[in-house]
């Protein structure tokens, strides 16, 4: 049942940690998207990690509502973590440069927070928020469920979601507001993460702190050539980061919950063969041979993998003779 909840009465500084690269045509929406929250206690960090188009300059033009600092290009992770430890907020908040939250997203989970202090992390849901054929952006649209009075949770993505979590990142980051106590306990994101380095993070994070998911959307998730998810990456960091967490932590998450082997098998085939897929379209096809034969463990009877294997056997050697397909 939605469990009602009382008019805040206190108002703790929420910190907003966004990192930005190469950010100049949406940084300033971004920004916005902060600002016009309705909630009187903000501070907006914004880290350049060693943009050349101009990023920190926009950000700067907000003045004193806005903290600028710069660094050399390092990655999200390390912007994340410059940004908490510049940040004096009680709450924390994560946005991107190219994504926006929705209204009333910061008001709403400040006052869940307050009214729930077993847990330590509160997210929600997100849009795919896609160009036009044009390449531009149609405005996002308000989503009233932001300024409801009552609070219903995803039940399967709420409380101990270790396990929920080694199957889907399910805690976007863009929709997450945690305590700084969380961050205190746990320790920062994993610098030497290029992707993937939230996932770690959360799945650190699961196993000591509950998280409960808000049937909300709060934000909008920019979908573009540029973004980081876009670009072709040797290393399947997802598939690294899972195999680490099950070996540090196993099957079995806080609340006793075991996740099932055979559809972890199933999930860890899944990030193989997509790793391959998306190099085989975009991508390097060693890196693709080298993801399908990864796959190829976790279901070797499959024969579209064996398909996909020995085409990207016969690209890499056309790729060595130096001939094209």
């Amino acid at each position: 049942m939605p469990v009602k909840h009382e008019t805040i009465c206190t108002h703790p500084l929420v910190s907003v940690i966004m990192p930005a690269y190469n950010a100049r045509p949406f940084v300033e929406e971004a920004i916005r998207s902060v600002l016009t929250q309705d909630y009187p206690n903000i501070e907006l960090v914004v880290i350049d990690d060693g943009s050349s188009d101009g990023t920190p300059e926009l950000a700067e033009q907000y003045g004193h509502r806005v903290k600028v600092l710069r660094q050399q290009n390092a990655g999200p992770a390390a912007a994340r973590n410059r940004g908490i430890a510049a940040a004096s907020g009680e709450f924390i908040a994560f946005l991107d440069a190219d994504d926006v939250w929705l209204p009333g997203k910061v008001a709403l989970q400040v006052q869940y927070l307050q009214d729930h202090p077993d847990v330590g992390v509160v997210f929600g849901a997100f849009v795919r928020w896609h160009c036009q054929p044009d390449g531009t952006f149609s405005a996002p649209l308000s989503a009233s469920n932001t300024t409801c009075k009552e609070f219903s949770l995803v039940a399967e993505h709420s409380g101990w979601v270790y396990t929920a979590l080694l199957f889907d990142n399910v805690i976007h980051i863009i929709t997450a507001m945690i305590r700084r106590t969380v961050v205190e306990e746990v320790g920062n994101m994993n610098e030497s993460l290029s992707t993937g380095e939230d996932y770690e993070f959360w799945l650190r994070v699961s196993q000591q702190f509950r998280a409960d998911k808000l049937a909300r959307t709060l934000a909008y998730y920019r979908m573009h050539a540029a973004s980081i998810t876009q670009v072709p990456r040797k290393e399947n960091n997802e598939y690294k980061v899972l195999l680490q967490a099950i070996a540090a932590y196993g099957l079995k998450g806080p609340d006793g919950v075991a996740a099932s082997k055979s559809s972890l098998r199933s999930r860890l085939f899944d990030l193989c063969f997509s790793h391959g897929y998306f190099h085989i379209r975009n991508g390097d096809p060693k890196v693709a041979q080298e993801a399908f034969s990864a796959a190829l463990k976790y279901s070797p009877l499959k024969p579209k993998v064996w398909v996909y294997w020995l085409f990207a056997a016969v690209k890499c050697t056309q790729a060595e003779r130096g001939t094209r397909p």
